[in-house]
């Protein structure tokens, strides 16, 4: 059913980021402008870390914190190039919810694929 699609067919292209000194409070404002469940911490150059929901419910007491103080760092990423099975199965094995997508020919975020995006995938493809 789903071996036909790779992580770009259905990965969101792009990436909010914050940088490594925003803080908690405004981190949270972005993830709810954007309506999105995670975010890339980078300086503009390199990618240092992200922040998904849960690092919020960890730390949504904590509005002081830096971006850098609570992301997660070294997040496993995915060439876009993957077939979309492997990323389901770092998924589960990991208990992750976002794949970040790495450009094969830079270090650089370039999507990511979450657990609803493929979710969305298998509500087409079952109707």
């Amino acid at each position: 059913m789903i071996s036909k699609y790779l992580v770009r067919d259905i990965m969101k292209k792009g990436v909010v980021e914050v940088s490594l000194d925003t803080k908690l409070c405004d981190v949270i404002k972005t993830m709810a402008k954007y309506d999105i469940s995670s975010v890339v911490v980078s300086d503009g150059e390199r990618f240092w870390g992200i922040i998904t929901d849960t690092d919020i419910l960890k730390h949504y007491h904590e509005l002081d914190k830096t971006a850098e103080e609570i992301m997660s760092v070294n997040p496993i990423t995915i060439s876009p190039e993957a077939p979309l099975e492997k990323a389901i199965d770092i998924m589960v094995e990991h208990n992750i919810h976002h794949l970040y997508v790495k450009s094969p020919c830079e270090e650089k975020i370039v999507g990511v694929l979450s657990s609803k995006d493929i979710i969305k995938l298998f509500s087409m493809l079952i109707d």
